[in-house]
């Protein structure tokens, strides 16, 4: 759907990778001065759509028009030229280098012949304050969190002052102060004209901010909605086929008598963490809330072994695993033990990314391939790769390739392969749908009540209120450091009544 005022045409794009049609004839119109969501399932050909108009993919057929002109997209520089600016989703930095030479890498500002640091300095700290951000601009990129990385990325890409801006999951790894920063900017760019394309999974979020709604299922266009005139539960079903409140259904109940897995006791660490005491069931699914500095990482560290409380115990089936025995406090003794982390970044802690799936779904039960000899067995390694992928249902050609090509979804399920491998009684799941399509975001909530039906126990923490709510039977909320609310599902309040709650107890305590 384009017409004569819109800033930006896509008009009949179509790319195929050998038998696999990603877009097919996909033609809508962004008007100038808003913020447009794309939005679709992993696979849906957003990333695709987004790479030919950032021009680092080349469209089979169909043109782009920018301004009332044919825009020739033929690279990344032309790209730019055209006043088009990306974020992708996984970070295009340079963990050696400082992040003013991030911000400006490939366009380097030249004084005499030389690099022009102080104004590349300069113009780095302008474009961080403009995102609140207090980061040095000297300091070496790999040093900075991911959210800070994030943020850098950002930057950079607003330092081109561009008249098309394009952002590819931009809060997946921000907090809520820092997502609600964000939107001010791109509120702010869109008063001066600015045209926004935002892509994210948050659906939320994206009704938050997005002034329309175009929706990709299957690498072809389904509609273009204005964000007052549709609702979260009508984009689902155009991008899935299925309605927003089939993907809740209530978790299998936990028995009476069923036995306590995990346990904190009066557990501190530092000023983080303040006194908490938590228990796990088995066939339990116990959610976790709180903003950055709640103390909720904190429980995710303290429980894997990566970080010692300062006072308190935690018991691993009744037995002590930490107070006076802390020489076993690693993650090699809670994986020991069953108990599995799956991490905030699968992509930098959760998987070795030049490695192919075989070797990242089998790393942790080597030692049960071993044959005879004390070799390898690949037959065997071949036939539980083949039997962890199946039953996630991870898209792949082959199990030999690597995994930092699969989709943002499918990583995610190599994650959960790795884990389901050693036969687990705990699951530790730490936003385990960052940056997951709908449809990906529905097979791992089947799995979980799966898993919680055999009777795992599973710790749920996800930056979607929704989605912490929706799955788990508790939900505790921190808040600096102290747990200040318990809820209960089935405890008669709604689900809109329940995030408030939630949101309220988060933000105040």
């Amino acid at each position: 759907m384009t017409h004569a005022a819109d800033h930006l045409r896509i008009c009949g794009i179509s790319k195929r990778y050998g038998g696999l049609q990603a877009l097919e004839a996909v033609a809508f119109g962004v008007e100038r001065g808003e913020i447009h969501a794309v939005v679709g399932e992993n696979g849906a050909g957003k990333s695709t759509l987004m790479k030919i108009l950032a021009g680092v993919e080349a469209a089979d057929a169909g043109s782009i028009v920018i301004g009332g002109r044919t825009a020739s997209l033929q690279s990344p520089q032309a790209a730019r030229r055209s006043g088009i600016a990306i974020v992708f989703q996984e970070l295009n930095l340079f963990p050696h280098l400082s992040v003013s030479a991030n911000i400006f890498a490939g366009r380097e500002a030249h004084a005499g012949g030389l690099l022009d640091e102080p104004a590349m300095h300069a113009a780095a700290v302008e474009a961080l304050e403009a995102l609140g951000v207090a980061i040095d601009p000297c300091t070496r990129l790999s040093a900075l969190s991911l959210d800070e990385r994030q943020l850098v990325e950002i930057a950079r890409a607003l330092s081109t002052r561009p008249e098309i801006l394009i952002l590819d999951e931009p809060s997946s790894a921000l907090n809520e102060g820092e997502s609600r920063r964000l939107f001010e900017i791109l509120r702010r760019l869109r008063s001066t004209g600015a045209t926004i394309l935002f892509i994210s999974h948050r659906l939320e979020e994206v009704f938050a901010i997005a002034d329309r709604i175009s929706v990709l299922r299957d690498g072809r266009y389904q509609g273009t909605w204005r964000t007052g005139e549709t609702s979260i539960p009508a984009i689902v079903r155009a991008m899935t086929g299925h309605t927003f409140d089939e993907v809740f259904p209530a978790p299998p109940p936990v028995r009476s008598d069923a036995p306590v897995l995990l346990e904190m006791h009066e557990v501190s660490c530092g000023p983080r963490l303040e006194r908490l005491s938590l228990r796990l069931r088995a066939g339990e699914i116990l959610g976790m809330a709180g903003i950055e500095g709640s103390g909720v990482d904190e429980v995710f560290k303290v429980l894997f072994g990566l970080e010692r409380p300062t006072s308190g115990a935690v018991r691993h089936a009744g037995e002590e695993l930490r107070g006076r025995h802390r020489a076993s406090d690693s993650p090699a003794e809670a994986v020991r033990r069953g108990v599995g982390l799956i991490p905030r970044s699968r992509r930098e802690e959760g998987l070795f990314l030049a490695w192919p799936i075989r070797k990242n779904a089998t790393i942790l039960i080597l030692r049960e391939l071993l044959g005879r000899l004390g070799l390898l067995d690949r037959k065997r390694e071949r036939s539980r790769t083949d039997a962890l992928l199946e039953r996630l249902h991870v898209v792949t050609d082959s199990r030999e390739k690597r995994v930092g090509l699969l989709s943002g979804g499918n990583q995610q399920k190599v994650v959960l392969a790795k884990w389901l491998a050693i036969g687990p009684r705990v699951l530790l799941l730490h936003d385990p749908t960052r940056g997951v399509d709908v449809g990906a975001k529905a097979e791992i909530y089947k799995l979980c009540r799966e898993l919680a039906a055999q009777g795992l126990g599973i710790l749920l923490s996800s930056a979607e209120i929704e989605e912490t709510l929706g799955l788990s039977h508790r939900v505790l909320v921190l808040y600096k450091g102290t747990l200040v609310r318990e809820l209960e599902r089935g405890s008669g309040t709604d689900p809109a009544s329940s995030k408030a709650s939630v949101l309220e107890a988060m933000m105040r305590g």
